[in-house]
Formats: C-alpha cells, sequence, structure tokens
C-alpha cells in the first residue's frame, strides 16, 4: 500500500470512526449535568451532530460546528481536559498559516488535526507534493518541524 493510500484510508477511517462512534454514543442510559450541558451550548452554540460517550472517569462529547470536526474530555466535574480538532488549512491561525505558506510554499495542505490540553495547543499538518506526504507540528508559537515524511508511490 502506498503512503498516500495509507493516508487516505487512515483519515477515511478516522472520519467514520468519529461518525460511527458519535453515533453509537447517545445521552441514553445516564445524565450529563445541567452544568456541564450548558457550558458547552455556551461555547459551542452552533455545534451539530453533538453525541457524549460516558467514562468511569470523564465525559466524552463528539460534534461537528462550521465544518471542524471536534472531540473533547470533560472531567465529571465539567473541567476541560483535553481537545482533538479535524479541519482545513483556513482555520488554522495566522501566525501559523503565514509561517506554512512562507516555509512551505511548494506543498499543499491536505488536513489539520490540532491537539488541545491545558498545557499546550499543538498542530499536525499533513502536507503534500507530488513526491511526498510530509507531516509537519507546529506549536501555538508556530515553531515547526517535520515530524513523517513519506515518499508517494508512482
Amino acid at each position: 500500500m502506498t503512503p498516500r493510500v495509507f493516508i487516505q484510508k487512515t483519515l477515511f477511517t478516522l472520519v467514520c470512526f468519529m461518525t460511527l462512534t458519535a453515533g453509537a454514543f447517545a445521552t441514553d442510559g445516564f445524565t450529563i449535568s445541567e452544568k456541564i450541558l450548558n457550558s458547552f451550548k455556551k461555547t459551542f452554540p452552533d455545534a451539530q451532530q453533538v453525541k457524549w460517550l460516558e467514562q468511569a472517569d470523564r465525559y466524552t462529547v463528539n460534534f461537528s460546528e462550521n465544518g471542524v470536526l471536534t472531540k473533547i474530555d470533560y472531567d465529571k466535574d465539567g473541567n476541560f481536559i483535553s481537545s482533538l480538532r479535524y479541519y482545513k488549512e483556513k482555520n488554522l491561525p495566522i501566525n501559523i498559516l503565514c509561517r506554512l505558506q512562507k516555509k512551505y510554499a511548494d506543498k499543499k495542505v491536505f488536513g489539520v488535526t490540532e491537539m488541545t490540553t491545558d498545557a499546550a495547543v499543538e498542530y499536525y499538518i499533513k502536507l503534500e507534493d507530488d513526491e511526498n506526504w510530509i507531516t509537519v507540528k507546529s506549536n501555538a508559537d508556530g515553531n515547526m518541524q517535520v515530524v513523517e515524511k513519506y515518499k508517494k508511490a508512482n
């Protein structure tokens, strides 16, 4: 399997998993506190396809908002733990987008995975050109490093 096919299948599988997970875990059988629900609704008023999952120590919510797929973990008291967001380059912060376009002007952005915790925000940006797939990791300040590089099959 070529790296391109592998990445495309992985991305497709991830999107399908999020969609299936979102559909399989409604709030049936458990109750989420009004505090958490109100906070969520206030923070994400345009969220669609909202599905909650209860785990022993946390709640997980999967949803889509303005074309961005999002997964957020909250502790049982409603405090933010972490999030994953999947989107296109237009949603990147301007400082990162500008540095990316300057440093990798000959590459096309395939997609972005944003990982957020209380400690940090990291962006994993999948780039491609005619010959390669490249994953660039960036912090919120725009410091970038290549973390993966695969040659495309001919």
